[in-house]
């Protein structure tokens, strides 16, 4: 804001851990951390772009498991990174980090820090049913959130169509690259 840019004028994307940090940086506008400076925003930031948001970081249950051997990421792995992640943080700010396990109110008040909101999963990553129960969540609570579920995508599954340089780009990456043209003409 100090350089003139406001949040009305931004749209986040974060994916996996980056979406991770999205949601902790809504969290402490929404609940600030005790130590951090609050930030104040004139207005809600435009959107935010969650793919195959990182918001429960260990499991071994469902998806985690099911979707073993399909996902280009496994519980495993996971597993690992979520326990080295979680081995320092306090009781009082797991809500910041695991956005899965946040209360329940915790994101009630989100239209009042992003405008818009994308949450997208792949139907067979090992994540899909923390992501599904999280943003369906967020649809229930934000007049301006969806979730989209990719049939048979994998984790971060949009990219895919950018690194493979394919000719022709998933329905979903069309969908998503839309969603965000229209949070750009709403400027």
């Amino acid at each position: 804001m100090s350089i003139g840019v406001q949040p009305q004028n931004i749209q986040i994307v974060g994916d996996s851990a980056g979406a991770n940090l999205a949601l902790q940086l809504i969290s402490h506008i929404l609940h600030p951390l005790s130590g951090v400076r609050p930030l104040v925003l004139p207005s809600p930031i435009r959107g935010v772009y969650l793919m195959s948001p990182w918001v429960l970081l260990t499991g071994a249950e469902g998806s985690m498991t099911s979707n073993d051997g399909n996902d280009i990421i496994g519980p495993k792995c996971i597993n690992m990174w979520g326990h080295q992640v979680l081995d320092c943080v306090l009781d009082s700010q797991l809500p910041y980090i695991e956005a899965a396990k946040a209360p329940e109110l915790w994101f009630k008040a989100m239209d009042t820090a992003v405008g818009r909101v994308l949450i997208t999963a792949g139907s067979a990553e090992c994540l899909r049913d923390s992501i599904e129960v999280f943003g369906k969540q967020i649809c229930s609570i934000h007049g301006d959130a969806m979730f989209w579920m990719q049939e048979n995508g994998v984790h971060n599954d949009p990219f895919l169509d950018f690194l493979s340089k394919e000719k022709v780009l998933g329905k979903m990456t069309s969908q998503i690259l839309e969603w965000f043209a229209a949070g750009f003409s709403m400027i």
